[in-house]
């Protein structure tokens, strides 16, 4: 249960007992469950969207979905996204970049890699019909939080402190199962619409992490951070495009 729980909390704010505390280590497994957390997170978001869609348009309620979404999360990878962008494309060499990577004011890359994430998510999601919002944002958050163990079959971790190196001498053949548990989960949801999605999920958080690999030889909890919004993005456009033809179908 621990692991599950230290998936949990760390992933969003709600306070769990039999968790990690002052005392207690984080569990090194926590990130094999990162994607069942997702599934919560995305039915969340599919709640507060359907809920306040009754009412006011679906751009609104698009916003509103998104911005409960990240108080539930607690900001944690929108954070890591604006400290990817600036340390990596910011710094002109490793140390430079991992430098920049901690500080706690956010630059240029940072402030319009958020701005657009940001924007396409919500422009994503209002474009979901309510019907299919059950299925394709727990879909996308599944995916979306499975990217971090992406990321780590790809790369190391490269930061002397953190959270992320708790989790760094993760078993791969664990991570290779759970990747083959959400494509199994999305099957099974959906067919191949939704491994669609969770292809495009992975590919981007490929991408941030081989990025990282080359810029600063590894990766830390940013570059996990942003692997999950990248991700988000990535699996939330596929998932409008074949839902939007597979509703098309259908009429």
């Amino acid at each position: 249960m621990k692991p599950f729980v230290d998936a949990f909390t760390l992933l969003t704010i709600i306070p769990l007992p039999f968790g990690s505390g002052n005392d207690s280590p984080p569990s090194r497994f926590a990130p094999l469950f990162f994607p069942l957390v997702g599934l919560f997170i995305g039915a969340f978001t599919a709640f507060v969207y359907v809920i306040v869609n009754h009412r006011i348009s679906d751009e609104l309620a698009a916003a509103i979905a998104l911005t409960a979404t990240v108080i539930l999360t607690g900001a944690l990878h929108i954070d890591g996204l604006a400290d990817y962008f600036d340390g990596l494309f910011g710094g002109r060499d490793k140390e430079s970049r991992l430098r920049i990577m901690k500080q706690s004011d956010i630059g240029a890359f940072g402030v319009i890699a958020v701005l657009v994430v940001v924007l396409i998510q919500w422009n994503a999601i209002s474009s979901v019909f309510p019907t299919h919002a059950w299925l394709v944002f727990p879909i996308v958050g599944m995916v979306s939080r499975t990217a971090p163990l992406v990321v780590m079959v790809l790369t190391s971790y490269v930061s002397s402190s953190g959270l992320g190196r708790s989790y760094a001498n993760l078993p791969k053949p664990a991570i290779f199962i759970v990747l083959a548990l959400v494509f199994a989960s999305a099957f099974s949801f959906d067919g191949l619409f939704a491994i669609w999605t969770v292809i495009a999920g992975f590919i981007a958080a490929g991408i941030v992490g081989l990025i990282a690999k080359r810029r600063i030889g590894g990766a830390n909890g940013d570059v996990y951070g942003a692997s999950v919004e990248i991700a988000s993005v990535a699996s939330l456009v596929i998932a409008v495009m074949f839902f939007d033809d597979l509703y098309i179908m259908t009429m």
